[in-house]
């Protein structure tokens, strides 16, 4: 269990969360991956990465997905109240163009 700042942050409660979103949210959800760290104003965060497949990431019906990924999300994984938590979601295309490691 990492120490942080402001208090323990149990990773293998956090993972388990993360892995019952994730089946509960696919097809729509390909993958969650997340960091625990510092954020801009020094405050412990969970920074969440959401890879959507193509079809949820539509415009027309992206923000209804965001929002019930969110919701589902903190209920699964119930962070700390002191642990901030940020989201940033991406298409499987755009990822295919981008290429980011910390995205796989």
């Amino acid at each position: 269990m990492p120490i942080t700042q402001l208090g323990l942050v149990n990773e293998n409660e956090i993972r388990d969360g993360v892995q019952r979103a994730e089946k509960a949210l696919a097809p729509d959800v390909v993958r969650i991956r997340y960091t625990v760290k510092e954020d801009w104003s020094g405050d412990q965060s969970i920074f969440f990465r959401v890879l959507l497949s193509d079809s949820a990431s539509a415009e027309s019906g992206l923000r209804e997905i965001t929002q019930r990924v969110e919701f589902r999300v903190v209920n699964e994984v119930r962070p700390p109240e002191w642990l901030l938590t940020y989201f940033n979601f991406r298409s499987q295309s755009e990822q295919a163009q981008l290429r980011e490691p910390a995205w796989e």
